[in-house]
C-alpha cells in the first residue's frame, strides 16, 4: 500500500511537501519542480531551505491557504499539519486576466447599439395583443442585456442608495416565476443596505436562479448581519460540492451540470466586489450556502 501511495504522489499534478519540527520529509517531483529544488539537498533539511520564502513556511507552520507568487508562478498553497500542498495556477490567472480585458471590450462595444435599441423599441405601435405581448418581451430583454453589459464594465456602478431587501423580493419572483412554480422558497430579508439597487437586485437573482436550478428544496433566501457587514445568503439542501471556489471561475459549474454558460456566480462575484464586498460559497449544516457580504457603512 505504502508504495502505491507513493507512486501517486510521485505522478501528482500538484505539489505534496510533508514535513515535521520544521524540517522536510518527503517532497514529491512536482513540488521540487514548483519550489525549484533538488530533491536530495533538501530532504532531511530544513524547511526553509527547501521552501526558500517565509511566506510558505509561515503558512506551512501554521496552516490555511493562500495564492502567492513564487519563483515567478502563481502557486495555490494549502497547508494542513505536516503537509503542504502545492497547485499552480499561473495558466488559469494569465486566462482570468485575459478574460478580464476582452470583458471590458464587450462591454464598451455593446453599450451603443444597446442603447439605440431602448428608443426604437419605444417608437413601434403594436397592433394587436399579441404584437404588444411580442415588444413586452423583446424591451424586457434589451432592458436585461443592457443591464448585463452595465454589470461586466465597472466604469459605471451606479450610485448607492438605502435598499430595502424586502421590496426586491416581489420583483425576483416575477421574472422567476416559472422557476419558482411547485418550489419551496422561504424569504427572510428584514434588512436595509446602502448600495446600488440593481447591482444588488442581479446579485440576488443569480443566486437564486442558481440554487433553482441546481438546489433541492427547501431553498432560504436570508439576510443576516455580522460585524459591520450584511449577509445575503442563499441556502439550499443539496449535496455537498466538491470545490466550492471554483464555481467563480468563468464558464465552471458543479457536477450537477446544467446547461449555459457558466457565468451567474463569476458575475456575482464582480458585482460583490464592485459594492465594496465580497462573494464566497461553502458547506453548513447540511446546506449549501452561496451569499455575498456587503458593508454596512
Amino acid at each position: 500500500m505504502r508504495e502505491l501511495l507513493a507512486e501517486a504522489w510521485e505522478e501528482a499534478l500538484e505539489g505534496f511537501l510533508l514535513h515535521q519540527d520544521r524540517h522536510v520529509l518527503y517532497l514529491n517531483r512536482r513540488a521540487a519542480e514548483l519550489l525549484e529544488v533538488a530533491r536530495e539537498k533538501v530532504v532531511g533539511r530544513p524547511l526553509l531551505l527547501a521552501l526558500r520564502d517565509h511566506r510558505l513556511e509561515a503558512l506551512a507552520l501554521h496552516g490555511g491557504e493562500r495564492l502567492l507568487e513564487v519563483r515567478g508562478r502563481l502557486l495555490r498553497a494549502r497547508a494542513l499539519p505536516g503537509r503542504l500542498y502545492l497547485l499552480d495556477e499561473t495558466e488559469g490567472q494569465k486566462r482570468l486576466q485575459a478574460l478580464e480585458e476582452a470583458t471590458q471590450v464587450l462591454a464598451h462595444e455593446l453599450r451603443t447599439p444597446l442603447a439605440g435599441m431602448g428608443p426604437l423599441l419605444e417608437a413601434l405601435t403594436p397592433r394587436t395583443p399579441q404584437e404588444k405581448e411580442v415588444l413586452d418581451l423583446l424591451k424586457g430583454e434589451v432592458a436585461r442585456l443592457i443591464r448585463l453589459v452595465r454589470d461586466l464594465s465597472f466604469s459605471e456602478p451606479g450610485p448607492k442608495r438605502p435598499v430595502v431587501l424586502a421590496e426586491l423580493w416581489p420583483r425576483l419572483a416575477r421574472l422567476l416565476e416559472e422557476r419558482l412554480a411547485g418550489r419551496q422558497v422561504h424569504v427572510e430579508l428584514p434588512h436595509t443596505v446602502l448600495a446600488n439597487p440593481e447591482a444588488l437586485f442581479q446579485i440576488l437573482l443569480n443566486l437564486l436562479d442558481n440554487a433553482l436550478k441546481y438546489g433541492q428544496d427547501p431553498i432560504r433566501l436570508v439576510s443576516r448581519q455580522e460585524g459591520g457587514f450584511l449577509h445575503l445568503e442563499v441556502r439550499d439542501h443539496g449535496e455537498a460540492l466538491p470545490d466550492y471556489e471554483r464555481l467563480f471561475l468563468p464558464r465552471h459549474r458543479g457536477f450537477q451540470g446544467g446547461t449555459g454558460q457558466g457565468l451567474g456566480l463569476y458575475l456575482v462575484r464582480r458585482l460583490a466586489r464592485g459594492q465594496g464586498g465580497e462573494a464566497y460559497a461553502r458547506r453548513e449544516g447540511g446546506e449549501n450556502v452561496f451569499g455575498v457580504l456587503l458593508p454596512l457603512h
